[in-house]
């Protein structure tokens, strides 16, 4: 039920990992504003559940260690994240680390965005939005609707994802979002960008 006559309260969290995954399997490379993305998800859920809602936009991502990959690369993701903060956009970062074969293992995120998700709820948040379909959330999001909040995620319709899909209360198409957005923000990736319904 929609509470009438009060500000809502919702917030839309981003796991980077799991959504460019997600995003590449629609053929999207990124956004070239993300702000732009949150604010197609935000207006899905002012139209479906009352225009008087304040948004907070969380994005949980971290940094390559400093000193051990090229500063570019650093460099290139720092000012990312900065640009992420400049436009009103929580950054939220984990710790990353190389294993032993060398490759990157980022540390923490899913902690992070699990405790948030709880605490939303506990602070009243009537909405929150995440969009990842990783099943280590599916204990917080359980106790959040304990809580009172709605739980939603978004995620693409090839997307398996069965444990989050069972445990949220509404389901957001990644497709919709992004056919209702400007296509000079969304970056195509490598391959053809087409979203079907």
């Amino acid at each position: 039920m929609r509470p009438v006559g009060k500000r809502l309260k919702s917030a839309i969290l981003i796991d980077e990992s799991n959504a460019m995954h997600q995003l590449h399997d629609v053929g999207v490379g990124g956004f070239r504003s993300w702000k732009k993305f949150y604010q197609s998800i935000e207006q899905y859920l002012k139209s479906n559940y009352g225009q008087k809602m304040v948004t907070d936009f969380n994005f949980y991502g971290t940094l390559p260690p400093k000193g051990h990959v090229e500063d570019a690369k650093y460099n290139s993701r720092y000012k990312f994240f900065e640009a992420l903060q400049y436009d009103g956009i929580n950054v939220l970062r984990g710790e990353c680390y190389f294993q032993d074969d060398g490759s990157l293992k980022e540390k923490q995120l899913d902690v992070l965005m699990a405790l948030d998700i709880y605490e939303l709820s506990v602070y009243k948040y009537e909405y929150i939005v995440v969009f990842s379909g990783d099943a280590d959330f599916v204990p917080a999001i359980e106790r959040a609707q304990k809580n009172g909040s709605t739980v939603f995620a978004v995620l693409g319709k090839n997307k398996s994802a069965f444990h989050l899909k069972n445990s949220v209360d509404v389901i957001i198409n990644l497709e919709s979002i992004i056919q209702d957005m400007d296509k000079k923000t969304v970056i195509p990736s490598k391959t053809t960008w087409k979203v079907s319904n």
